[in-house]
């Protein structure tokens, strides 16, 4: 490792939780230097479609805790 990536995991350690989760975010965000200019329109799409078939009917909601109970077998 470099001197300054040695420096950076050092100073990370003395974060609190909620520091190094804006760190993360950030050095996530930084990673997409390029954004589909259609990527925000088609996420809107996804979520209005599944708004609707929430409220018409056409698909049940499962809330967290069945979720859990589901993927951690209790």
């Amino acid at each position: 490792m470099t001197t300054v990536m040695d420096k950076v995991m050092h100073e990370i350690k003395t974060l609190t939780p909620r520091e190094k989760g804006f760190v993360a975010q950030y050095i996530i965000a930084s990673l997409d230097t390029h954004q589909d200019e259609n990527s925000t329109r088609e996420w809107e799409l996804l979520a209005r479609k599944r708004y609707e078939d929430i409220v018409s009917g056409k698909v049940e909601t499962v809330s967290w805790d069945a979720i859990k109970q589901q993927v951690l077998g209790n």
